[in-house]
């Protein structure tokens, strides 16, 4: 039982504990075995006891609908799972074998015995848990805006786009609600890194990226899904009115001047869509608003195509 007490001695939440309080743990736990691919714990399910890791490799991931955000891994003495010793509150990540692994598991339940008959050890879990709730939280929000951001931009990038219209359209069938979309391009733009180079194109992009922030309303959410694409996801709002934004869209790069040496003019062409007016679907407000700023480009560039027009 010694090592089992070394290993419970290395968990944050029970570092302060003298030897006989983790003797009464360690004589409480059980021995488990995972296979390589399981899913230890799952996110969302009911957390019942904290884990040791005695062998093998185990990965921790934040599940997403396009991929899967891996937060750790961890090893031999590592551990996880201690929060749902404290609270009844779901999994907040899956972790999941990535070799076979053998645990040591301390049950909710046993845990809570032990704790009663110690009273005093209630205040130094507190302590301890305020620091480990403060890392997690900081570690999740800057994995999770790193992957969904775009670096030159600052913009979010087409992954988070994807699932954000993913999610309009989900909320959109349930509750009857309202989007509109706007998807845009900078006009010529293969031209300005074949003449001016890429560094001058990335300034561009970077400006109309500032463009887009400083000019739609606090609920929208400008996106760079492309190259030199860009688009606007707008709640709450129907197609007339993200017509409108869009032009006013299209006027303000027309007439505003880019932050570069070149002295070059930058316009962008501009489609639209509205759910449920042209669908309820992620495909049909896509591909409208995408058909929309074909016809836009088709018809001369730096201007609006109304998704009508195209249909």
């Amino acid at each position: 039982m010694s090592d089992t007490i070394e290993l419970l001695s290395r968990v944050p939440l029970l570092q302060d504990l003298g030897r006989a309080e983790l003797e009464k743990l360690a004589s409480r736990t059980r021995r488990e075995h995972f296979h390589s691919g399981a899913d230890i714990v799952e996110i969302g399910a009911p957390g019942r006891s904290l884990y040791l890791v005695l062998d093998g490799l185990v990965q921790v991931i934040y599940p997403s609908s396009s991929s899967d955000f891996e937060l750790a891994r961890l090893g031999v003495g590592d551990f996880f799972g201690e929060m749902a010793l404290l609270n009844d509150k779901p999994r907040s990540a899956t972790v999941r074998a990535l070799t076979p692994v053998d645990l040591i598991a301390l049950d909710k339940e046993e845990f809570r015995r032990v704790v009663s008959d110690t009273p005093g050890l209630a205040l130094q879990l507190l302590a301890a848990l305020s620091v480990r709730i403060r890392n997690a939280d900081e570690q999740i929000s800057t994995l999770s805006d790193q992957a969904v951001r775009d670096p030159l931009t600052g913009l979010l990038n087409r992954r988070a786009f994807q699932e954000r219209l993913h999610e309009e359209v989900d909320r959109a069938r349930r509750y009857g609600t309202h989007f509109s979309l706007i998807v845009m391009d900078v006009d010529h733009f293969k031209g300005i890194n074949d003449t001016l180079g890429h560094v001058a194109g990335d300034e561009v992009l970077a400006w109309v990226g500032r463009v887009l922030q400083e000019h739609t309303r606090a609920a929208d959410s400008p996106f760079r899904i492309g190259g030199e694409e860009f688009a606007v996801l707008c709640p709450s709002s129907d197609a007339h009115m993200a017509g409108l934004a869009a032009r006013r869209l299209v006027s303000v790069m027309a007439e505003a001047k880019p932050p570069t040496e070149h002295g070059m003019r930058i316009t962008m062409s501009a489609g639209y869509s509205g759910c449920p007016e042209h669908g309820v679907s992620f495909e049909a407000v896509y591909s409208t608003a995408d058909e929309a700023l074909l016809g836009a480009k088709t018809a001369g560039r730096n201007r609006v195509c109304d998704p009508k027009a195209v249909s």
